[in-house]
């Protein structure tokens, strides 16, 4: 983009959002990996967002839209980023029904902001994802991004009944509705959730709620050994017992968590009436003393506060790689021991979380150094990695890494015969690919 080119697009965008709306050049806070944005626009309507992005298209600009930028570095290395759109200025509770369960929010409201809301009606939306703290609505949908709740209560995609999307032209589409009963666009809604603002900009999102837990623990088991406490994980999941969470931590993720109990542990988070968690709990606990494992309890605020820190366990942990392991349930503690063997002395401060009832693992850590031979070794692992998992229905995805790994993997790995589909929905979409050019699945 010429000088003169440049000036005259931001002369544009100025007329759309105004000019304390428009940074030229891109602040180094706004860098996404080691591409660095022209612009940041900050919208403050869906009629400005669809403004912007015909603007876009007319110019064949690369637009990327941003929530509060948690997720920025999920996905492969943009192709190009000429304009990052934020919508941090889109923070209104457009509707909320309290007794339908129902609320239709715009992209930029936070997850916090919402809950506060929705708190006196004893509702909320049950999203944990990492960072929840600066989480926006949009941005969990664009995503789908979860945290351990999705084991007791879905994933965000679950959650979502209906969307407004400005598409890479500008044109401005509705899919799902405003109450739960509606199915009209339900598959149009799934497509959209999680394509990482791919195939378009959400600008406003319609949810169902769920009421809110009266009462609330946390019961850990902690040992030596990872056998027991994958007896425990079983026991649970085959009971009748009923946890929002169950997550397996390693000795590195628990020094972070609760210093005092630097151990493998299970941790099962209850959320329901209080007669109920007392019971689970009791339960629990029984089991603990049949398997000869260490039990700890946390009610409340103790019990919330460490699934908050939870949430920010790599910050904590200053973590350079984030791999998240999607395994058949049942094999989740041997994904977990697998990547411990893979990356374990290649990675400092590794820690891993597990989640037993969903075969989710997230595996964390610091490289010691950025070199040749220690990036190879990481690279090798993930491959290894892959490739092992890829024989038992697994998938690897890189979360987290530092651009000279993104280089040499594809982040999302292998998505096999739906990656026609994939191309030919982003060429429908978005043929002139102006919407995150290269940073999905094989480089849509």
């Amino acid at each position: 983009m010429t000088l003169q080119g440049a000036d005259r697009i931001e002369q544009e965008l100025v007329s759309i959002v105004g000019e304390a709306n428009v940074l030229r050049p891109a602040p180094e806070a706004y860098a996404i990996d080691d591409r660095h944005p022209s612009f940041v626009v900050f919208p403050g309507t869906s009629e400005e967002v669809a403004a912007i992005l015909r603007l876009a298209h007319a110019q064949e600009l690369a637009v990327v839209p941003m929530g509060s930028g948690r997720r920025l570095s999920f996905g492969n290395l943009l192709e190009r980023a000429d304009i990052l759109l934020s919508t941090r200025r889109m923070t209104r509770i457009l509707e909320y029904e309290p007794a339908d369960l129902t609320a239709s929010v715009e992209a930029g409201c936070a997850l916090e902001a919402f809950n506060r809301a929705a708190l006196p009606h004893r509702q909320w939306l049950p999203f944990d994802p990492p960072d929840a703290n600066r989480a926006t609505l949009g941005g969990i949908a664009a995503a789908d991004d979860f945290g351990p709740l999705r084991h007791g209560y879905g994933r965000p995609r679950d959650s979502v009944i209906g969307l407004e999307v400005v598409q890479a032209d500008g044109t401005r589409i509705r899919a799902g509705g405003r109450v739960v009963k509606n199915v009209t666009g339900y598959d149009l809604n799934k497509l959209f959730v999680g394509s990482f603002g791919t195939l378009g900009v959400l600008v406003r999102v319609h949810f169902k709620l769920r009421p809110y837990p009266e009462a609330e623990a946390t019961s850990l088991f902690l040992d030596s050994e990872w056998e027991r406490l994958e007896s425990g994980a079983r026991q649970i999941l085959q009971s009748e017992l009923l946890p929002a969470a169950l997550v397996l931590a390693n000795e590195e993720a628990m020094s972070a968590l609760l210093p005092d109990y630097p151990r493998k542990a299970l941790l099962a988070r209850f959320l329901e009436m209080a007669p109920a968690v007392v019971y689970q709990v009791e339960r629990v606990k029984a089991l603990a003393r049949s398997l000869s494992l260490e039990f700890v309890e946390l009610r409340d605020e103790a019990s919330r506060s460490i699934w908050e820190k939870l949430g920010r366990l790599h910050r904590l942990l200053s973590t350079d790689l984030r791999l998240r392991l999607s395994v058949l349930p049942a094999r989740t503690v041997e994904a977990f021991c697998a990547g411990e063997r893979a990356l374990g002395e290649t990675l400092a401060r590794l820690h891993i979380l597990a989640q037993p009832g969903t075969g989710i693992v997230h595996i964390g850590g610091k490289l010691p150094i950025e070199d040749e031979p220690t990036l190879s070794l990481v690279v090798q692992a993930i491959r290894h990695l892959r490739t092992m998992w890829a024989a038992h229905r697994g998938r690897v995805i890189v979360e987290h890494a530092p651009p000279e790994i993104k280089r040499r993997v594809d982040v999302w790995g292998e998505v096999g015969a739906s990656l026609p589909l994939m191309r030919a929905l982003k060429h429908a979409f978005d043929p002139k690919r102006i919407l995150s050019p290269g940073r999905f699945v094989a480089g849509l």
